[in-house]
């Protein structure tokens, strides 16, 4: 592999933490077909939202289309509003929803996936006045809709956007099956620790993140995520990386210290991100670097890592932005 190689790889990951098995490549939000003759294939707005009524569907069209990375016009904080009913009731009720939008076209070998994200996280440790918290700032990424060297079979590679929306294609419908095949093809690896519900939550999200996202597809991944062993939506919304307004679904076991969690927009039912919340007060150990790297303390509320997707499209060309 020659250094632009490397430089394409470190692109496809842009905005990740340390990789595992689950971290896999991010995409960006559905696609669709833009005018004929552009350059650039835009997002529809169509797919999300609710067709609760032709008035109040151009209402929130105009506020996402205005500001897809703020909360429009909602005044009110996150915390004092309720999600109602259970986990499967939210899931169901986003399914619902999502699948009776238009699929997005297919990108074709050659294009580009354009993906703007923002990672927020604590900073370094041991902290100091010298060392403050970084400054979360944008990142782009571009990634080759079709590239070969991410579909060679190998498992535990970074599969394309091609590859992953192939599979996509081929989820059955009964939930329990979806989580098996997401399990099959996002494998723990030999000698992972992480429980059932772990491995489900880790390999969703991966899931989640795949762009173009067949409107289907999603559905019967939000309907397999209220199947979770464990899983179980926060009473309340919470804000994502970006501010956003957020419905917050983790999964709950006993002894967990953190907690992944799915964000989903609460009126579009779009995936906004995750998040990796402190559950439970402990002390991370930093003895396996061999240096005298204090041990750190986390808090209960605390948010060890959280990404949101801002902004995503089809290119024609790396470099190429909506």
């Amino acid at each position: 592999m020659n250094v632009d190689e490397m430089k394409d790889v470190r692109d496809f990951r842009a905005g990740a933490p340390t990789p595992d098995r689950g971290r896999l490549a991010a995409g960006r939000d559905r696609l669709t077909a833009a005018a004929k003759g552009g350059r650039v294939r835009r997002l529809r707005a169509d797919w999300r939202f609710a067709a609760v009524g032709a008035a109040a569907a151009l209402t929130v069209v105009a506020v996402l289309a205005a500001n897809i990375g703020g909360n429009g016009d909602r005044t009110a904080p996150a915390d004092t509003r309720t999600v109602r009913g259970s986990v499967g009731e939210v899931m169901n009720r986003a399914a619902d929803t999502i699948e009776k939008a238009d699929p997005p076209a297919t990108p074709h070998a050659g294009q580009w996936i354009y993906k703007k994200t923002l990672s927020r996280d604590p900073g370094g440790w041991p902290r100091s006045k010298a060392d403050p918290t970084p400054e979360a700032k944008p990142q782009e990424s571009w990634t080759l809709y079709a590239d070969p060297r991410f579909e060679d079979g190998k498992e535990g590679d970074d599969r394309s956007p091609r590859e992953r929306l192939q599979f996509l294609n081929t989820l059955p419908d009964d939930p329990d099956a979806v989580l098996k095949k997401v399990r099959a093809y996002y494998p723990s690896g030999k000698g992972n620790p992480e429980s059932e519900g772990e491995h489900d939550m880790r390999a969703m999200s991966v899931v989640l993140e795949t762009r173009p996202m067949p409107p289907k597809a999603l559905a019967k991944l939000y309907r397999a995520l209220a199947e979770v062993p464990g899983a179980e939506v926060t009473p309340r919304l919470v804000h994502d990386a970006a501010g956003r307004d957020a419905i917050a679904v983790g999964h709950d076991e006993k002894g967990q210290e953190v907690r992944r969690e799915i964000l989903i927009d609460p009126r579009t039912y779009q995936y906004l991100g995750d998040r990796w919340l402190i559950v439970k007060d402990y002390k991370e150990s930093f003895a396996f670097t061999g240096d005298d790297t204090p041990d750190r303390p986390w808090k209960a509320g605390d948010i060890m890592f959280q990404t949101a997707l801002l902004d995503t499209a089809v290119v024609d060309h790396k470099g190429d932005r909506p």
